[in-house]
């Protein structure tokens, strides 16, 4: 498995690793004010994809001296996780986490394959899902999202760009929706968020200008190298 290093001293996203503890409480504190409670929810990191376009694996890019995919799972963790899961390709090991790894029913059709795998696996109720090549998220904005939910409700971002459903977070309760569509070959995430707002599974959450960055992406080596600047 091939590992891109990127300059440390040249790499902003390090700022984002601030102390595990102000994160994990933030996260919290965001929950508990607005639901007056702790969710418990479960969190994947979305890393089945082939990066075909980075030619390399994306979960395998480096971030100074962390791995992306760990980079994404200390995200999940701070924010307060009740379990963690990967993703991931059943041909990469991704043992060295010590996370629980998930594999796809459906091999390369895309992340709905990776939401319904981890939607089936999840011991909780709500399951929050994070793609691996969205580095700039952090644990406050997870809290926010996880702040809308109720353990049969989910949540799903959007922006002037549209829904964000790679960063979003949802109810077990649409695996079979999930599955039904995998099934019959459509395999938008788009179409799959779309139909679980309209049957009230899901409530949108129109982000605030300066959160629009959290959900950065990258498929591109050029597009790494513009983040990562």
């Amino acid at each position: 498995m091939s590992e891109q290093t990127i300059s440390a001293s040249s790499f902003v996203l390090k700022d984002i690793f601030i102390s595990h503890a102000s994160a994990n409480e933030a996260a919290r504190q965001i929950i508990m004010k607005r639901t007056g409670s702790e969710s418990r929810f479960s969190a994947t990191v979305l890393a089945g994809g082939r990066s075909s376009r980075m030619g390399t694996d994306k979960a395998f890019l480096r971030i100074g001296d962390h791995l992306l995919v760990e980079h994404q799972l200390h995200c999940l963790r701070e924010s307060g996780a009740a379990e963690l899961l990967i993703s991931g390709r059943p041909e990469v090991d991704y043992s060295r986490f010590a996370v629980r790894v998930v594999h796809d029913d459906y091999l390369h059709v895309g992340p709905l394959a990776g939401v319904a795998a981890a939607l089936k696996a999840s011991s909780c109720k709500l399951v929050l899902v994070l793609a691996v090549d969205m580095p700039r998220m952090i644990p406050e904005m997870i809290g926010k999202i996880i702040s809308r939910c109720s353990e049969d409700i989910g949540c799903l971002p959007f922006d002037c760009h549209g829904l964000q459903p790679l960063g979003a977070a949802y109810p077990i309760s649409l695996l079979p929706h999930a599955e039904h569509l995998l099934r019959i070959g459509r395999y938008s995430m788009r179409e799959f968020a779309s139909k679980a707002i309209t049957e009230g599974l899901i409530q949108p959450l129109e982000l605030e200008p300066a959160e629009q960055i959290y959900f950065t992406n990258m498929n591109l080596p050029q597009e790494w190298a513009a983040i990562s600047k």
